[in-house]
């Protein structure tokens, strides 16, 4: 089925760099970390992640997002999944979560904050596009699939109040 799948959404081009399938793109960074920075990055992230859905869902095209942190706490790796082209991603994350962004991105060597005209170029010089991706729903946006979700939640609270 995936085959079939392929050859109506081959695996392209997601913009400036990463690959698309469908209507999903990949974007995976690796950059190196500030002194001390991976402790600092952990210790946002577990501050952050009481929020994480209501804040990506300012963006609504999140699938889903990943930092490791690794090489003895010297480099990051950002990966995700999102709805879309690269610029119009980048564009999100600079117009609805500039502040998270940076915040978490400030422990990253020379970041010049989302918001600076180099921001873009910085991005692309650490990104590497991804030698094999899988999506396992490519034609389903995150509103596709939130959609999806509402209308399940509807049916079965209909089920629920009819056997009452």
């Amino acid at each position: 089925m995936k085959e079939e799948q392929n050859q109506t959404n081959p695996i392209t081009s997601a913009g400036r760099a990463g690959l698309r399938e469908g209507e999903i793109s990949e974007l995976t960074i690796i950059a190196p970390l500030k002194e001390g920075g991976a402790d600092r990055l952990r210790e946002k992230l577990k501050k952050s992640a009481s929020r994480q859905a209501e804040t990506m869902a300012r963006i609504a095209t999140v699938h889903d997002m990943r930092f490791v942190i690794f090489d003895n706490d010297t480099r990051l790796l950002f990966a995700t999944a999102y709805d879309g082209d690269w610029d119009s991603y980048i564009d999100d994350f600079g117009t609805e979560i500039p502040d998270l962004l940076n915040n978490m991105f400030n422990e990253v060597v020379d970041f010049p904050g989302i918001e600076s005209a180099e921001a873009k170029d910085y991005i692309a010089k650490y990104q590497v596009t991804a030698s094999g991706w899988y999506s396992a729903y490519p034609d389903a946006t995150v509103k596709d699939i939130w959609r999806g979700q509402r209308m399940m939640k509807s049916w079965n609270d209909l089920l629920d109040a009819s056997q009452s």
